[in-house]
Parts: C-alpha cells; structure tokens; sequence
C-alpha cells in the first residue's frame, strides 16, 4: 500500500502490484487472491484510521501500464459529495442573511454593509475564513496556530458570512458531526450573526442526513447554545487550556 500525499482527501491509498500487469484477468488464480486480501486490508486500514463515511476504490490507465487501484476516503462533508472527486465542485452561492428565515437574528448592519452567508467547502473559502479564525483564535485566544488549522479543515463544510469582501462571521462543520471554529468578528459581535452561523450549520448537517451534532461550547457559550436547541453533557474539560463542556442536539 502506498499513500497519497497529494490529495485534499486524508487517508487515500494505493495497492499497486510490483510487476508490470496491465490488467487484472492477467494474473494467475493464486495472485488474485493475494490481490483481493491487500484490497480488503488496505480498506479496513483506511476505515480503522479514519472512519470515512464511504471508500471509492477506482483503477485507472497508465502510460507504462501497471495493475493499481486508487482507494479514495469520502465524507459527507467532502467538497464533492456525493459526486466523484473529479466532478467540478459546485460554485459559491450567496445569499442575504435576511433571506434565511431566522427571525430571531436581528443584524444590525449599514446598508453600505449588506452581509451575504454561503456554505461551501475549505479551498473556496479559506481566503475569506482563515485571516478571521486566526484574528480571533490565535491572536485573541492564544490558540496555536498548528491546533487551529487542522486536517479536517478540507474534509468539512464551512459557513461564511461575509460583507465587503471581509468575513464577519465564520464556523465548520466537521465530518464527525462536530460544529466548530465558530467565530464573529470584533465590532460585529453582539448582532446575532453567531445564529445565522450556527442555523446555516445545523440545515447544513440536516441536508447532509446526519442524525445528530455536537461540539465543545466554551463556557461562557453555554447559554447561547442552549437556546439554539443543544444541550450540555458531561464535565467540564480543559481544550486548548480553554475550560469547554461538550453540548449535542439530535435531528
């Protein structure tokens, strides 16, 4: 088995056989079988690791042909899904928060100010995202930076409120179920744009068909969740030396 480092999917695999067999009905009874047990160890590696939502196992032809067959982890959360990964990821569509529906969020923005939400996936939006998360959790928080921009960053659904080509608001939705990186921007806080996030994510993992979310609130948090619906659980525990209680809210 060979990995793939040069995939925005963590976890892709090769099995590639050492002699140069263009095709699979070219090897003898005996290969095929010791094939067919690399395949199957390779893909109980892969779901032991990382628990994708599904495995897509594909073989393709080469110049200098020789038998390989790609192991490619999906979520649901992929920028793809349910599409292959060599489909055209579907374009960044904008909407007016006002259009959202969520009557509860009064955002008091100018009207030279109109704030757009989208969701979409990491390499579309990150430009707008990081500069944001980093504002907010690095150099607020004193998160480090290596712990805030993380693997699952472009495996997972990401929500970006946006005014003026700078982001205000921004949050993720992990392919484990777990909302997080939910942050506003200073001077926009206090509007109700942590609940237009926090909304868009929750329809988001709705359309997805998870069954339930969760995520580490903050403790001061608490309070702003338990109104969205989610409900504490468990102790209190220490992330990223920032006191958190894990809070989920089932479909």
């Amino acid at each position: 088995m060979v990995a793939i480092d040069d995939i925005e999917l963590p976890g892709c695999a090769r099995v590639i056989w050492n002699h140069h067999v263009a095709e699979l009905s070219e090897l003898n009874e005996t290969q095929r079988l010791l094939l067919i047990q690399a395949l199957h160890e390779t893909d109980l590696r892969i779901r032991t690791l990382h628990k994708p939502h599904k495995i897509n196992i594909a073989s393709f032809g080469n110049k200098v042909p020789h038998l390989h067959f790609h192991f490619i982890t999906r979520w649901k959360t992929d920028p793809w899904w349910p599409e292959s990964t060599w489909s055209e990821r579907p374009p960044v569509q904008w909407q007016g928060i006002s259009a959202t529906g969520f009557a509860e969020a009064a955002v008091q923005l100018s009207e030279s100010e109109p704030a757009l939400l989208t969701v979409s996936d990491w390499t579309q939006l990150k430009d707008l995202a990081a500069p944001l998360r980093r504002a907010v959790f690095v150099e607020e928080q004193s998160v480090a930076e290596d712990e805030e921009f993380d693997s699952f960053d472009g495996i997972s659904r990401h929500v970006v409120i946006a005014a003026n080509n700078l982001a205000l608001g921004t949050g993720r939705l992990a392919p484990d179920g777990r909302l997080g990186r939910i942050s506003v921007a200073k001077g926009h806080r206090q509007k109700g744009l942590g609940r237009f996030l926090v909304r868009a994510l929750l329809n988001e993992a709705q359309r997805l068909s998870f069954p339930s979310i969760y995520l580490h609130a903050q403790l001061h948090a608490l309070g702003f969740y338990e109104q969205l619906g989610l409900m504490a659980e468990g102790e209190e525990f220490m992330e990223c030396e920032i006191a958190h209680r894990r809070m989920s809210l089932t479909f």
